[in-house]
């Protein structure tokens, strides 16, 4: 599946994302900005800091010489990341909340004045060489995926979709041959069949042929199906939950070959 590189599309749903960060979090309390999220050793607080940071280097910033925890990290882009959230740890919630305000603004304004050329300029992203634009995309993502991380520990109703949470579904579709053949090790003639039933329904196909693509349509019925909400996926998929749970509830289901759906099931967690 590929990105179609629609400008305004793509950009109203960082506006929208953003805009529903900062409505989210007014008047959040301090015992609140403080609450553990689901991405392990970050608060509430941490996830709208990390979404500044990742902006900050898109300005061209180099991330704070800071000291910071390093035991849980996996890579050198949870290691930048981990800079920026801990140069904003001596703030308070409300602080981020206003520097966040700034950022975006900024960011919004200056994504409106680059020409097309610019946008469209190929360059490093977390996904490889692609287009600016593309990693704009990217960035939808990954702040809808944020901000779903704080709600759930504030015992809040998840998002009730939109275009942010559609464009979220159709970037981890992008990853779904990855996440189906490599990750969960789906054997060759497999046709895996993912029914995502809202609030962003959506029906994602893996056939694998030498190696996993993402089809869609298959010349026979699927090898095995699962079934789940459009959040649980991307929870999963981006290793927010434990599936076993999911699957014991019922809320994730597996048809066709059940041992095969479980271990697909299992295995979805592929972001950094």
């Amino acid at each position: 599946m590929n990105i179609e590189l629609d400008r305004a599309r793509i950009i109203d749903g960082l506006e929208q994302i953003w805009a529903e960060w900062t409505d989210w979090a007014t008047g959040l309390s301090d015992e609140d900005w403080a609450t553990p999220s689901r991405c392990p050793g970050w608060t509430v607080q941490d996830n709208l800091a990390h979404i500044i940071g990742t902006e900050r280097m898109l300005q061209g910033n180099a991330a704070p010489e800071v000291e910071f925890p390093t035991e849980h990290l996996k890579n050198p882009i949870a290691e930048g990341n981990e800079r920026w959230v801990e140069s904003m740890r001596s703030m308070s919630g409300s602080e981020v909340l206003d520097l966040f305000g700034v950022v975006s603004a900024e960011r919004l304004g200056q994504l409106a004045a680059m020409s097309d050329e610019e946008i469209l300029k190929v360059g490093w992203s977390p996904i490889g060489e692609v287009p600016y634009l593309r990693f704009i995309h990217v960035r939808v993502y990954d702040s809808w995926l944020h901000l779903e991380d704080c709600r759930e520990p504030l015992g809040q109703e998840t998002s009730t979709g939109g275009l942010p949470a559609q464009m979220s579904v159709d970037e981890v579709a992008t990853a779904a041959g990855y996440i189906i053949g490599k990750k969960g090790g789906a054997p060759d003639g497999s046709r895996v069949e993912v029914n995502l039933t809202g609030p962003v329904e959506a029906m994602v196909r893996v056939a694998v042929d030498g190696r996993a693509s993402v089809v869609e349509s298959f010349d026979d019925g699927p090898t095995c199906t699962l079934s789940m909400s459009s959040h649980d996926w991307l929870a999963l998929t981006g290793g927010r939950k434990d599936p076993v749970p999911l699957i014991n509830e019922g809320k994730v289901t597996l048809g066709g070959d059940e041992e095969l759906a479980r271990q697909l099931a299992e295995r979805l967690a592929f972001t950094i």
